[in-house]
């Protein structure tokens, strides 16, 4: 009888209308903030590498704004601040400009300084991309083409 009467319940309470519910968290639009962490290997070594991690808000459709810290165990002093704009071109391709603030210490007398970056990646496949930067400091300059596989 207990079952009778809930079989009843739903056949005279109305129906709720899918459109009427809110909707999920991951079917909302994206959000514009961001956090970010990627690494690079260093050439010059077995056990060297460079790690950029930070926050990034998206102030238009396709652009980005960031800032963040950089930690390079390769070159002594290089870890520090950055910032800068990355710009989603298409789907497939993205411009990157950073400007990388420092401090260097030699003989107790500290230096600060700025480095530049500008990097393009073009994405083609879900996993694999080509990648080009051209970096400048004060005491080098350097032109980087590589292959990108992400996991």
């Amino acid at each position: 009888m207990k079952g009778i009467f809930y079989l009843s319940l739903l056949v005279a309470c109305p129906l709720v209308n899918a459109a009427d519910l809110p909707v999920l968290p991951q079917h909302q639009a994206s959000s514009p903030h961001k956090l970010f962490v990627s690494t690079e290997k260093d050439s010059s070594g077995f056990d060297t590498w460079k790690i950029d991690s930070g926050y990034a808000y998206n102030v238009f459709d396709k652009i980005d704004l960031y800032v963040g810290t950089r930690i390079d165990n390769a070159r002594e002093g290089e870890s520090g601040f950055l910032s800068g704009v990355n710009y989603q071109v298409t789907e497939r391709i993205s411009v990157k400009s950073t400007l990388h603030s420092y401090s260097t210490v030699i003989e107790e007398e500290r230096t600060d300084k700025i480095s530049a970056e500008v990097s393009s990646r073009l994405k083609l496949t879900e996993n694999l991309d080509l990648h080009a930067t051209l970096d400048y400091q004060e005491w080098q300059q350097g032109v980087e083409f590589g292959l990108g596989f992400r996991f």
